[in-house]
């Protein structure tokens, strides 16, 4: 997949250029965005973007300046494509010499014109790169990598990690910075006007382009996450230095208002935010979207803008129901698809409900949790929950519209039925799939030191339902199904000769060569020198 990186300063023309194409059927993945000549330096530096389309008139380094650093520093790539405007176009002429494989004047900006541009700068690099580094290998690495990054924010979000230590392994394995003070979770929603009917696919460019924007502009002031729900919904995770509750609101606040006004220059739509307690871990990130989804009632045109108590308090009921308490035995359902289990809890949590009307806020969270565990721990979890509310517009997202708890409850009802009817024949081709993953990854990280508990991690399970699925299904505990494919593994690496025992070791994420040597005698009947003299004499 090539790679692609936009540099303009200004923000509309970076949205329209996102947008403009559906990158993904030129295999093109968007790498990032610049600003500035020198950010644009930094980015090539550390993307390594295969095209770069650049406007010439720049801060900090004009376009010309970034494409004469690039020639002598890189050689033949980045292609660049040029923007310019009529008067610049003497300077368009001059940016030929500097691998630049074609120019666009801004105001014949067009889909088509961009199109040919593009085309022919793929054209240019097949026969500069191998084709294969240029086609994705089917496992859809980046593709992956975005899924579990979103389902990490979902869990982060709806406290669904079933420990700290699962949190921080796949943290970890992101690559997440959270070095930060604070944290605080914004709820946003776009308000859009009624003047005219619009697709879904408008409606999904047209939250792309918001998000887009709200993350350039926030990150101008501070770093932020942010984690898209429906194609009106989205989460701000702000990441802020060590300061009081007041300082925060009062830093947040001038942010925002910034956000907002630009949002509705830009794209007429008016955004409105609820800001959560802040917390001090971004491990405890649930508690501040869930006080800010507490307080997302109140939200309006006249108030748009407004921070939750500190204290993170939400509703004032005497009786508060917690849906932690179902979350052991809803994951357990969905790990298992439980379907008799998931009816009952469902149920059970729709009838509290039914019964306590006035609990809005709460039964939100309760159904907003019911999804994105599905989505988290079921395989295919947002195909299969997007089929089950496939004759609504807005699918299974519909339920950040619903505005009375009867009507929460309703969509409650819908997903247990759907679920039980869905699931009941995928039990047996789910958990034989579930192994058939698990022996994959293995398989090709006989590298590394694997435990149970970072592979379940890694797929996220508990270690014991990993464990006793594995056991089942692989016929072998996933101890003997690991050991078994790193002792074959260091048969071959013997067999080949040329390698010493502690080497092999080494390479099959062994602690020590005793270890190793334990291990192989116990499984081969003898030690691997015996078994090293045994291929040398044949």
């Amino acid at each position: 997949m090539a790679r692609l990186l936009l540099v303009d300063d200004e923000p509309l023309v970076l949205i329209g250029l996102q947008s403009m194409l559906k990158w993904e059927e030129y295999n093109i993945e968007i790498c990032g965005c610049a600003h500035n000549g020198g950010e644009a330096l930094s980015m090539i530096e550390k993307a390594s973007p295969d095209i770069v389309i650049i406007d010439l008139k720049l801060p900090v380094k004009s376009g010309l300046e970034v494409m004469k650093i690039c020639s002598e520093k890189y050689g033949r790539l980045p292609l660049f494509i040029v923007l310019t405007s009529f008067e610049e176009f003497h300077l368009a002429k001059e940016a030929i010499r500097y691998q630049a494989v074609d120019y666009i004047v801004k105001l014949e900006l067009t889909p088509e014109e961009l199109s040919k541009s593009i085309q022919k700068a793929l054209r240019i690099l097949s026969t500069l790169k191998p084709r294969s580094d240029l086609v994705s290998s089917g496992t859809g690495g980046h593709n992956d990598t975005q899924t579990f990054r979103d389902k990490f924010f979902i869990k982060l979000l709806n406290n669904l990690f079933e420990n700290k230590q699962q949190y921080l392994m796949q943290r970890n394995e992101l690559n997440l910075d959270f070095s930060y003070g604070r944290f605080a979770a914004c709820s946003c929603e776009m308000l859009l006007t009624a003047d005219r009917h619009r697709t879904m696919q408008e409606l999904m460019r047209l939250c792309s382009s918001t998000v887009r924007m709200v993350r350039e502009t926030v990150a101008k002031y501070c770093p932020c996450y942010i984690v898209t729900l429906d194609t009106r919904h989205f989460v701000v995770i702000f990441c802020l230095r060590e300061q009081s509750a007041a300082e925060s609101c009062a830093f947040l606040n001038d942010i925002l208002k910034k956000v907002t006004a630009i949002i509705f220059n830009y794209f007429s739509v008016n955004l409105l935010c609820a800001v959560g307690a802040s917390v001090d871990d971004p491990y405890r990130l649930s508690e501040s979207f869930y006080s800010s989804r507490c307080i997302f009632p109140s939200v309006g045109r006249e108030h748009p803008i407004l921070f939750a108590d500190p204290a993170g308090r939400g509703e004032a009921n005497d009786e508060v129901f917690d849906i932690s308490l179902y979350k052991k035995d809803i994951t357990k359902a969905y790990e298992e698809m439980d379907t008799d289990a998931l009816y009952g809890l469902i149920t059970g949590i729709a009838d509290y409900f039914r019964e306590n009307p006035s609990h809005y806020i709460q039964a939100m969270d309760a159904a907003c949790t019911l999804l994105y565990m599905g989505i988290s721990l079921l395989p295919d979890g947002k195909e299969t929950i997007l089929q089950i509310f496939s004759d609504e517009p807005e699918g299974f997202l519909s339920i950040h519209k619903k505005r009375l708890t009867t009507e929460i409850v309703a969509w409650m009802i819908k997903l247990r039925d759907g679920l039980c009817k869905l699931l009941q024949n995928r039990r047996q081709s789910y958990k034989n799939r579930i192994v058939a993953n698990v022996k994959k990854y293995i398989c090709a990280n006989l590298n590394k030191k694997l435990t149970l508990n970072e592979v379940s991690a890694r797929f996220g399970f508990s270690p014991n339902y990993l464990s006793q699925l594995f056991t089942h299904y692989a016929g072998l505990s996933f101890v003997e199904f690991t050991t078994k494919e790193k002792i074959a593994a260091a048969r071959k690496m013997m067999d080949c000769g040329n390698r010493k025992v502690y080497e092999i070791a080494e390479n099959l994420g062994f602690d020590n060569e005793f270890y190793f040597s334990k291990v192989f005698k116990k499984t081969e009947g003898c030690s691997p020198r015996d078994y090293m003299k045994k291929v040398e004499k044949r």
